[in-house]
């Protein structure tokens, strides 16, 4: 049997950070180490040089690049729906197998629909779709599979020997949708009953002037570290670290399917999140759900934790058994018996 060649579209890729990039870098890496000859095509520039040689990365082709690379594809898979990239499946290579994952719903953050959102609707005939949990594919207004997020297993694991003596941890992009305002006013009511808690944010953002602000005028800002951004094994450690994870998402936009959750998970840190979109799915009994935006429901649940540590180890024990679907290896088979069926059409 002849190598098979993936082409995988890829509109946000590294050297970015962001779930789609670490999906797509995730898929490459798992399809070239099973023999695929692997091309990803992204919108992302790289002022540097690529590091992975296990396969090729064309960055901002022009028309004559993006159709030879198509053509020579046996099977394409795009990590949403972008047209900048993807126009020719539509106009020019209708008969090319084509599978559509998407990560976020086709609609405004508030739900609207635009008219990009009906046009991509619209569009929806062509290709093979799939979805990354069950609340996003009831989104999307046409027949979709789901297929989970992996995650990526070779750091983000439990370390032996390492002293898990911090509490709260938060990575994530620091805009309104993360809420991490919610948080730190939770933040605040866990100090009240626990003064030497500590609390660490990781990321980068428009909103990170506001949140150190926001720290100050509660008082909380000598427990509160903002560390800015940080790649995948220093999260990882950071993660194993430390107690609980929070990912206290707004609804404006739903969360599809959180990869950091189930970083968390991986490495024993207990994810403690909104409950919306697909956050349930990426938690499952590994973790605990509170209202959106209720800080005062987020403190109760993070002091029980933090005064049960029977309780935290109880969640960490539900960890391998809900990870197994979201193990690269296993997604990867879920990858594959859906590009056996989209050549079988």
């Amino acid at each position: 049997m002849s190598q098979r060649k993936l082409l995988i579209l890829s509109y946000a890729f590294a050297p970015s950070i962001g779930g789609i990039e670490t999906v797509s870098d995730l898929v490459a890496r798992s399809f070239s180490s099973r023999g695929y000859e692997v091309t990803v095509i992204t919108q992302a520039l790289n002022p540097g040089i690529e590091s992975e040689d296990s396969f090729r990365v064309v960055r901002r082709p022009g028309v004559a690049a993006l159709f030879r690379e198509i053509r020579r594809a046996d099977v394409v898979l795009q990590s949403n729906m972008s047209l900048r990239i993807g126009w020719p499946l539509w106009l020019v290579f209708l008969r090319k197998p084509f599978i559509l994952v998407h990560h976020t719903p086709l609609s405004r953050p508030d739900g609207r629909l635009a008219w990009q959102d009906r046009l991509k609707r619209a569009l929806l005939w062509r290709p093979y779709c799939l979805s990354v949990s069950s609340f996003l594919a009831s989104t999307i207004g046409a027949r979709s599979l789901v297929i989970p997020n992996p995650y990526d297993s070779k750091f983000f694991r439990k370390i032996p020997g390492t002293d898990r003596n911090g509490d709260l941890l938060f990575v994530g992009r620091l805009v309104l949708a993360k809420g991490v305002d919610t948080l730190l006013n939770a933040f605040a009511f866990v100090l009240k009953a626990r003064p030497t808690s500590t609390l660490i944010i990781v990321g980068e953002g428009p909103e990170l002037k506001s949140l150190q602000e926001l720290s100050k005028s509660l008082g909380i800002s000598e427990s509160v570290k903002f560390l800015g951004s940080r790649r995948g094994p220093e999260v990882a450690e950071l993660m194993n670290q430390h107690k609980i994870l929070v990912i206290p998402s707004h609804s404006v936009p739903q969360e599809a399917l959180s990869v950091v959750a189930l970083e968390g998970v991986a490495t024993g840190c207990v994810p403690v999140a909104s409950r919306q979109g697909g956050l349930p799915d990426a938690v499952g009994r590994a973790g605990v759900l509170f209202e959106e935006g209720n800080f005062e429901e987020l403190s109760r649940i993070l002091i029980h934790l933090l005064n049960e540590p029977d309780l935290l180890e109880h969640y960490r024990s539900e960890g391998d058994e809900h990870l197994r679907q979201f193990h690269p290896e296993s997604v990867a088979n879920a990858y594959e018996s859906h590009f056996n069926a989209v050549l079988r059409q």
